[in-house]
């Protein structure tokens, strides 16, 4: 059964949805003023859609394969000078991609003929053109150039020069004199031709292909790299760093040229139809066995000899409580909160005028996220203000040793309107699933 009619009248139902009918764009100037309301209304259902996509959709976090908020700023700032999301513009460059994207396909087909030897003689060249480039590295400053020489100019040269027929197979030879047929000129393929059905199937097979190459990394190196099974982790860690090391050292002193040379041979050999089966033979028969029994080894030695038992990360956190005086005259203090800040004189809070942010009582400090306070610690006082005055650099400060608290001074020396003292607790880091 035949199926091109039925799926160029979906893809022209498609076109005719996004791009609009050709009765539509060959309508006459009269309507033109129409356009360009339609225009703006389009403009705002483009904003309404992204504003719909920034709020309403829900953004995968970094575990699950999303980003982070820095990564999120610095993606919208790269691209803050490209068009905003738009059904139309992705459905014009959807069909203009698929137009030129057939050049790449028809090279990946290439290479692949290649690589499963549909042609032995293509194959054999291609390697000999590979060995020389390892043996020869100079080369491959020169394989561009006589790639758009003979990849390029001489068919093109062909193309204007065509030979004269023969009934025997021969190379091709120019013709003599002036040029006989017009110069080619690549060009996009049109849009619901065999061509552009052929690239539409290419790419939604490519997006396949990643897709499943995607998947198959991530599967394969999520538990060895991402210390899920921190003693696994960490025994591949130890691994890929000795062999860091060891590469370090000796690669040097190894030949390169040949070790490329001999693996580039190796790889194209093993797609080999005939070595292939070989291959799957031998593997099942002499590799598949010990694969389990290396696997063993290497979890019994990862559990013998990498042990993890560190504690939790314990740190103190500060917390200074304020006191403000009552009257310069005398010397009463009024409890005014606990903040995070000592809301000394060069603090921004207190430059800009602004009051000090904090809680009224010492138990309605919170420990910073991802930590907890250590079970049965509790607030204890900074017997040593002046180390810490001097670690923030805190100037136009009066410490005060036998209470503690550390006063601000005025200009003529005498005590200003504020005093702070330090409160410390230890605090310890909590995994992600704890509450």
């Amino acid at each position: 059964m035949n199926y091109a009619p039925r799926t160029i009248r979906e893809f022209s139902t498609l076109k005719d949805i996004l791009y609009g009918s050709d009765d539509a764009t060959s309508s006459s100037s009269s309507q033109e003023s129409s356009g360009s309301k339609e225009s703006r209304k389009d403009h705002i259902t483009d904003k309404l859609l992204e504003r719909l996509f920034a709020s309403a959709l829900p953004a995968a976090d970094a575990v699950n394969g999303g980003s982070t908020m820095a990564d999120v700023a610095e993606r919208l700032q790269d691209q803050k000078n490209r068009p905003a999301f738009s059904v139309p513009v992705m459905a014009r460059n959807f069909s203009r991609l698929n137009s030129r994207v057939g050049v790449l396909f028809r090279l990946q087909y290439k290479i692949m003929r290649i690589m499963i030897w549909r042609h032995p003689s293509h194959t054999f060249s291609a390697l000999a053109i590979y060995s020389f480039i390892c043996l020869y590295p100079f080369l491959l400053i020169i394989f561009p150039v006589a790639v758009i020489l003979l990849g390029f100019m001489v068919p093109a040269f062909v193309q204007r020069h065509p030979p004269p027929p023969s009934p025997l197979p021969s190379f091709p030879v120019p013709s003599e004199g002036p040029p006989l047929a017009e110069a080619r000129e690549p060009r996009p393929v049109p849009e619901l031709s065999r061509d552009f059905l052929m690239n539409v199937r290419d790419v939604q097979n490519a997006m396949d292909d990643f897709t499943c190459a995607y998947d198959n990394v991530v599967s394969t190196w999520t538990r060895p790299t991402n210390f899920k099974d921190e003693q696994y982790s960490s025994a591949v860690y130890l691994a890929l760093l000795a062999l860091a090391a060891a590469l370090f050292v000796l690669s040097p002193h190894l030949p390169w040229r040949h070790i490329l040379l001999v693996y580039g041979w190796v790889v194209v050999i093993k797609k080999h139809p005939k070595a292939r089966r070989i291959l799957k033979s031998s593997h099942e028969m002499y590799v598949s066995p010990r694969e389990h029994q290396l696997s063993n080894v290497f979890d019994t030695w990862v559990q013998k000899d990498i042990v993890l038992d560190e504690l939790p990360e314990q740190r103190h956190v500060e917390i200074f409580e304020l006191q403000r005086q009552k009257n310069s005259d005398v010397d009463e203090w009024d409890d005014w909160l606990f903040s995070a800040a000592p809301y000394d004189t060069l603090s921004p809070q207190r430059a800009s005028k602004q009051r000090p942010q904090g809680v009224r009582f010492l138990d309605e400090v919170l420990p910073p996220v991802g930590w907890k306070f250590v079970q049965n610690s509790a607030w204890k006082l900074d017997l040593r203000p002046a180390e810490w005055v001097l670690q923030r650099s805190v100037v136009g400060a009066d410490v005060d040793n036998n209470s503690k608290w550390v006063y601000d001074t005025t200009v003529s020396g005498r005590r200003g309107e504020w005093r702070r003292r330090r409160w410390l607790r230890v605090c310890e880091r909590h995994s992600a699933g704890e509450e």
